[in-house]
């Protein structure tokens, strides 16, 4: 076993005994264990969060070590799991301009990296390829029997409530085998909240200027 410190990090050392930064972030947040940590009032969030300032469990080697394998063991089973048979779609709207579509591409790769699947692709409602029907169709050549499609809109506007649903309701009767599940848009997420907070106070400390 090896230390794996960040010592780049502005914050670093973030605990008291730190041994690894693998996890800057726990994947256990918010464990709720009084023993390490608690609820405090954050005046800016005007909320009681839970705080584990004081606990550095996630970050000692061996409980890194230990969380690797588990995570090792888990993949597996989800590779021969009912799961690994469902497709992921991220639908966004498009856009004429290379650079705006290239970020949902991101997207994906950031996803795939997250969840360990790769059957996650994108597709565009307009203006550019693949189209919705076309990622459908590539992901059920490939054997998915679900196929999951995710607005990629903030808004519940149109696209999101008609447009989206009237193509998926084409497809169904398509693919009359395929299991359609259609998600919420991201604004319906109440952590949208969470990211403007996060953005913005970002900014503010950083004293960007347009």
């Amino acid at each position: 076993m090896h230390k794996r410190l960040n010592k780049a990090c502005k914050f670093f050392p973030c605990h008291a005994g730190l041994e690894d930064c693998t996890f800057c972030y726990c994947p256990f947040y918010p464990c709720l264990d009084e023993k390490k940590g608690g609820f405090i009032f954050s005046t800016r969030r005007k909320k009681d969060i839970w705080s584990c300032k004081s606990c550095n469990w996630i970050h000692k080697i061996k409980i890194v070590e230990d969380a690797f394998a588990l995570m090792r063991k888990n993949k597996l089973r989800i590779r021969s799991s009912k799961n690994s048979k469902a497709g992921i779609i991220l639908l966004g709207h498009g856009s004429r301009l290379k650079k705006a579509n290239a970020d949902l591409n991101k997207t994906v790769l950031a996803v795939r990296k997250k969840t360990g699947m790769d059957a996650i692709v994108p597709a565009y409602l307009q203006l550019c390829q693949p189209d919705l029907e076309k990622s459908i169709k590539d992901l059920i050549a490939n054997g998915h029997r679900t196929v999951i499609i995710v607005p990629f809109f903030l808004f519940n506007g149109n696209h999101v409530t008609r447009d989206i649903p009237h193509i998926i309701a084409k497809e169904k009767e398509k693919y009359p085998k395929v299991n359609f599940l259609y998600t919420k848009n991201l604004g319906e997420d109440t952590r949208i909240s969470d990211i403007v907070s996060d953005i913005t106070e970002e900014a503010t400390q950083n004293g960007n200027t347009f």
